[in-house]
C-alpha cells in the first residue's frame, strides 16, 4: 500500500481510536501477565508444555526445532540509565526495559542465572495489552510472563513464547552478566553492533517469528517474515534516522539532554518501544509503554520507510510517540488531546528542509494538513466572537487546532522580540523546562492557556493577546495584567494570518490605535450633527453634540479596546465655531473605574477650526480616557447655556 493511501485510509481510524494510556501502575509496571506468586514452573528441560500450541501456532507463532536452544548463554547487560520519570512531567516516559536478544520458544523452559546482589525482574513476551474486553480476539487475553529474579537460578517457561527482557527498577552503575539456558538467539538487528549484510542474511535462516530493530532511544517489534517480503536491505540508515528523530525532534525539542547541568533536563537514556500486536486493545493503535499497533504492513512500512521517516511522513509513529510525550497536567488543554502530540512531526519535516536545504520536505505530509489549515486561517481571520475550543467546523478538528503553534514555530526568527532569542522552534522547549520547573500542575484549561500565553510572552518578551484573540483562544486578566504589568511591547504583526504551508503572508501589521476599536459613551447626545460616534469617523462636518438643556457636567467615555500608550490628545472643534469647548477635563483609566487626571487637566481649547494637540510630558498607559465640561463656564457659550459639541477626538502615539 503506498503511503498516500495509508495515511488517507487510517486518518479516520487513528484519530477516532487512538486513545492515550491512561492506567496508574504501580511502580511504574502493569502487575499483568502472570503474577509470580501464581506462577508453577516445571524446571524439567526435557518438558515442552504444548498446552497453548495451537494458539501461539496462530500469534505470535512457533519455533522450529532446528533453531539451536543456546546453552551458557553469557549476556553482558548495560542497566544504566538517568532516573528522571518524575521530572519528564510526560504523559508515559519510557521505562527501564532492556533486551536481552534472546526469543523463548512457546512452552519452553529457560533457566537464568543472576549474580548475588542485583534485584532484577524478567519478561517474556513484548505484547503486553490485555483483551480480556476484546469481544471474539484472535489471541489468548494475556500472553507475556513477569516475574521477580532472585540471584541464582531462576526458571521461566511462557506458553506462547516471545522475547526475554530484563527490568532494572532503579539504576545499575556497572555492567551485569547473565547466563541464560534453553532461549534462542533472535535475529535483530541493534544499531551500531549488527551489519546489514549479515542481518539480512540472519533473517532468511532464522525461524523465530519477531524480532526487533533496536537503536539507543527506540525498538521495534515485528514479524520477521514483513522483514524479508518488504525486502529490508538498510535497517543501519533506518535506525540512525529513528535515532536523530527521537534525539533531535523529541528530546532535545523538549530541551532535554543527556548530560544535562540540570536534573530537569536530564533525558532519560531509555528507549521507546513500539509492538506490533495482532490485535490491539484500542482501536488500530495506542500510546503507552509499550506503543501497540496492528500487526500489519501499513504500520510496518511506516517504521520502515526511510523517506517517510525524514520528512515526518511517519504521522502514526510520530502520533502515539507524542502522545506519550504531552505535558496535559500543564499546558495541553483538553481541545489539544489530538493536536499537540502532532506537533512532532513538523519539527522532523522542518530539521529535515533545513538540514538537507530540502524544500520537499516541508510540510509534513498528511491530507488533512491542506485541507484544515486553510480553514483555520479563515477562522482567525475572522471577527466577531471566537471560540478556539468550540463547534466552529473552521476550527473543530486537530488539525486545525496544530495551526497557531505551528505559525509561532515557523514565523518567529532568531532575535524578533529581543537581541538573542532564539527561533520561534525553541518555543517547544521554553514550554517543557518550565513545565517541569512548575510548583504545581495546572488547575484546568483556564490554566493551560495562560502558561502557554505567559510561556510565549515571557519567551519572546513581547505581549501576545491580539494573536490569542484572534484565534480566539480565551486568556485570564489575571494573565493578561500579569504580563501587562511586565511592560512588553504590544504585538501588532498579524502573524495569524502567516500560511504555514506556502510560509507566506503574516507580514502585516494591525492599527491597534485605530478609533474603528473605540466605544464611545455619553452621557448627554443629540442627534444633531451625527451622534457621538461622529467624534471617530474623520469627517469634519459631522460632530457629536450634547442634548439641549440642563445637564450637566457632560462626560464622553472612550474605550480604546485594550491599554494603550498614549502619549497625548488631539480635539478638533465644532467647525464654524458653535457650541465650541473652552476648559477640559482629561482623565485615564486602565479598568474604567479609577481615574487619573492627565498633566495639565484641564485643558484650555481654543475656539478655532483647527486641530489642537497636547502632548503630555510622560507617557500614560490606559485603555480608558474620559473628557468632562463640568458647567457653562467650560464653554465658549455666550448665552449661559451648557450644550456641547466637538467634531475629531484622537489620541497621539508615543
Amino acid at each position: 500500500m503506498s503511503k498516500q493511501l495509508f495515511l488517507i485510509a487510517c486518518t479516520a481510524v487513528l484519530l477516532a481510536h487512538c486513545v492515550k494510556n491512561k492506567e496508574t501502575f504501580k511502580d511504574g509496571r502493569d502487575e499483568g501477565g502472570f503474577p509470580a506468586p501464581s506462577i508453577t514452573v516445571d524446571t524439567n528441560s526435557s518438558v515442552i508444555d504444548v498446552s497453548k500450541y495451537a494458539q501461539a501456532r496462530v500469534f505470535p507463532g512457533l519455533v522450529c526445532n532446528t533453531e539451536t536452544r543456546l546453552k551458557n548463554q553469557a549476556v553482558t547487560m548495560n542497566l544504566n540509565y538517568n532516573y528522571v520519570k518524575e521530572h519528564l512531567r510526560i504523559s508515559v516516559p519510557p521505562e527501564p526495559q532492556f533486551s536481552t536478544g534472546l526469543y523463548a520458544a512457546p512452552g519452553e523452559l529457560v533457566t537464568i542465572d543472576v549474580p548475588a546482589d542485583y534485584s532484577l525482574s524478567v519478561q517474556v513476551g513484548a505484547w503486553e495489552d490485555n483483551l480480556s474486553s476484546v469481544l471474539n480476539a484472535p489471541r489468548d487475553p494475556l500472553i507475556y510472563t513477569r516475574m521477580q529474579l532472585a540471584p541464582g537460578r531462576n526458571y521461566v517457561r511462557n506458553l506462547y513464547g516471545g522475547h526475554i527482557y530484563i527490568f532494572a527498577a532503579r539504576p545499575v552503575a556497572t555492567p551485569v552478566t547473565l547466563t541464560f539456558s534453553g532461549a534462542v538467539k533472535s535475529p535483530d538487528f541493534e544499531l551500531g553492533k549488527t551489519n546489514n549484510a549479515a542481518w539480512t542474511a540472519a533473517i532468511r535462516t532464522s525461524c523465530v517469528p519477531y524480532l526487533e530493530l533496536r537503536s539507543k532511544n527506540i525498538v521495534f517489534v515485528v514479524p520477521r517474515d514483513y522483514c524479508v517480503s518488504r525486502n529490508i536491505q538498510d535497517p543501519e540508515s533506518i535506525m540512525k534516522e529513528w535515532d536523530r528523530a527521537i534525539d533531535m525532534d523529541y528530546y532535545q525539542w523538549e530541551g532535554l539532554a543527556e548530560n544535562a547541568t540540570e536534573a530537569y533536563d536530564l533525558a532519560p537514556v531509555l528507549p521507546w518501544r513500539v509492538v506490533q500486536d495482532i490485535k490491539p486493545s484500542l482501536g488500530y493503535g495506542h500510546s503507552g509503554f509499550p506503543v501497540v499497533t496492528y500487526n500489519d504492513y501499513g504500520w510496518f512500512d511506516e517504521f520502515t520507510d526511510l523517506t517517510a521517516i525524514k520528512k515526518g511522513w511517519a504521522w502514526g509513529t510520530f502520533h502515539e510517540i507524542g502522545h506519550n510525550n504531552q505535558q496535559g497536567d500543564y499546558w495541553s488543554w483538553s481541545s489539544l488531546g489530538e493536536t499537540s502530540n502532532n506537533l512532532f512531526s513538523f519539527k522532523v519535516s522542518h530539521r529535515q528542509s533545513v538540514e538537507k536545504n530540502d524544500p520537499s520536505a516541508w510540510p509534513p505530509y498528511h491530507p488533512a494538513v491542506n485541507s484544515m489549515f486553510p480553514q483555520a486561517l479563515a477562522f482567525a481571520a475572522a471577527t466577531g466572537t471566537k471560540d478556539f475550543d468550540g463547534t466552529d467546523v473552521r476550527i473543530n478538528d486537530p488539525f486545525a487546532r496544530i495551526t497557531p503553534f505551528v505559525q509561532v514555530f515557523d514565523k518567529i526568527p532568531a532575535n524578533w522580540g529581543y537581541p538573542g532569542q532564539p527561533d520561534g522552534w525553541s518555543f517547544m522547549a521554553e514550554l517543557y523546562k518550565k513545565a517541569r520547573r512548575a510548583v504545581y500542575p495546572s488547575n484546568n484549561d483556564q490554566d493551560k492557556r495562560d502558561f502557554v500565553y505567559e510561556t510565549l510572552c515571557d519567551f519572546t518578551k513581547t505581549d501576545w493577546k491580539l494573536f490569542f484573540l484572534a484565534w480566539g483562544i480565551n486568556i485570564s486578566s489575571v494573565s493578561l495584567n500579569a504580563i501587562d504589568a511586565k511592560g512588553y511591547r504590544l504585538l501588532t504583526q498579524e502573524i495569524w494570518k502567516y500560511n504555514p504551508i506556502t510560509r507566506t503572508g503574516g507580514d502585516t501589521y494591525v492599527n491597534v490605535y485605530s478609533r474603528t476599536n473605540w466605544t464611545v459613551t455619553v452621557n448627554s447626545v443629540n442627534p444633531e450633527g451625527g451622534g457621538k460616534d461622529a467624534v471617530k469617523d474623520g469627517n469634519l462636518t459631522t460632530y457629536w453634540h450634547s442634548a439641549y438643556g440642563p445637564t450637566s457636567p457632560v462626560i464622553a467615555t472612550i474605550d480604546m479596546g485594550m491599554k494603550l500608550d498614549i502619549k497625548g490628545f488631539r480635539f478638533t472643534q465644532r467647525q464654524g465655531g458653535a457650541r465650541n469647548i473652552k476648559n477640559l477635563k482629561v482623565e485615564t483609566s486602565i479598568d474604567n473605574s479609577n481615574w487619573t487626571p492627565v498633566d495639565g487637566s484641564p485643558l484650555l481649547l481654543q475656539k478655532i477650526d483647527a486641530q489642537q494637540n497636547f502632548t503630555l510630558p510622560s507617557v500614560v498607559r490606559a485603555r480608558y480616557f474620559r473628557l468632562t465640561i463640568t458647567g457653562p463656564a467650560d464653554t465658549y457659550n455666550t448665552d449661559g447655556s451648557m450644550n456641547t459639541s466637538m467634531a475629531e477626538i484622537d489620541v497621539i502615539q508615543p
